[in-house]
This record gives C-alpha cells, structure tokens and sequence, in this order.
C-alpha cells in the first residue's frame, strides 16, 4: 500500500483491509512510519519514537478486536508502557520507564492497537498549549504552521491532522483535546 492511498482511509476501513486480508499489517506500519518520518519532525507532533518497535509488532501481529493490527500513537501523558518510555512533557521526568502496562493500555492492545511512538505534549500536561522544553518547543498545526494545534493532546491532533495514523490516543482534563 502507498502512503498516499492509506491516508485516503480511516482507522475502521483500514481495521477492515487488515481483516479481509486485503493489506498487512506491516504494510500499514510502514506507511506510519514514513509519514512519521516525514511530517512528524516538521511538526514536531512525535516526541519518542521506536519505529524497530513498530515494525516489529507489525510483523508478528494476529489480528485482534476491532482494529486488527493498526498503527496507532500513545500521549505522552505518562500512561503506563512496558514498550514506549514517557517523559510526560518534562526533562524531570527524562525515560520513565513502567514495568506493567496501565489498563488503558492493555485495552488499547487488546483491540488492536500497535503502538510505535508517543506524542507531544505541554510539561506535566498542564497547559492549554502543545510545547515542552524537552520536547523540542511548540507543536505546529500542518494546517497552518504558523499557530499550534494547541491543549495536551496537540501533538496527537496534529499526527492525526497530518495523516500519520487515522487514530490516536487522546485525554482530556481541562480542554486537552477540545482544544486542538
């Protein structure tokens, strides 16, 4: 599959190619990661990337639950990963590593989800804009690169916004994704 014909599809349609054996799920990773590659350090939406990660998940996937196999981005809000490190935002909190998953996580895995990186977020997640000194600075809306996507969940709006993954995870505690 090209990158230019996964992004014409949303997260269900491509559960459904991955169930009907129309695309794999290395192939769906693989075009994840070159639109990561190419559009996530220009918007600075990725702030932990394991791509050998991605692919790996990829190659050894059974389909499960309604996603099947599809790529799919954590916030960086400090949810539990065994797999993906977090820094929720802040040089404080520099490679927190879990030693189990949180239960949001395991559900995300159970339906499917292959998650291959985290996105950015403001420090602690405590401000109405995307942009952390460890991340790099603002997130930048790939609408208009010129003003952030903005709230806690910024750098998922904006992976969505630039095609990268059709879904990612988002929370809200105070606009951090009515915002964006």
């Amino acid at each position: 599959m090209r990158t230019s014909e996964y992004q014409e599809h949303d997260g269900l349609s491509l559960a459904r190619l991955l169930h009907t054996k129309q695309v794999s799920a290395l192939e769906l990773m693989d075009c994840a990661i070159t639109l990561a590659e190419d559009r996530g350090e220009k918007l600075n939406a990725l702030c932990i990337e394991d791509y050998q990660l991605g692919r790996r998940l990829a190659a050894e996937a059974t389909l499960r639950g309604t996603f099947g196999a599809l790529p799919f981005l954590l916030k960086d809000s400090g949810l539990a990963s065994t797999q993906l490190r977090s820094n929720i935002g802040s040089r404080l909190f520099a490679g927190l590593t879990a030693k189990v998953d949180s239960t949001l996580n395991a559900r995300f895995v159970e339906d499917g989800f292959l998650s291959f990186a985290r996105t950015t977020v403001p420090e602690l997640c405590m401000a109405p804009t995307t942009e952390a000194v460890q991340n790099g600075g603002p997130t930048l809306n790939p609408w208009d690169r010129t003003r952030s996507p903005g709230g806690s969940s910024g750098g998922a709006a904006a992976a969505v916004a630039a095609g990268i993954v059709p879904i990612a995870h988002g929370s809200d505690g105070g606009g951090s994704i009515r915002i964006p």
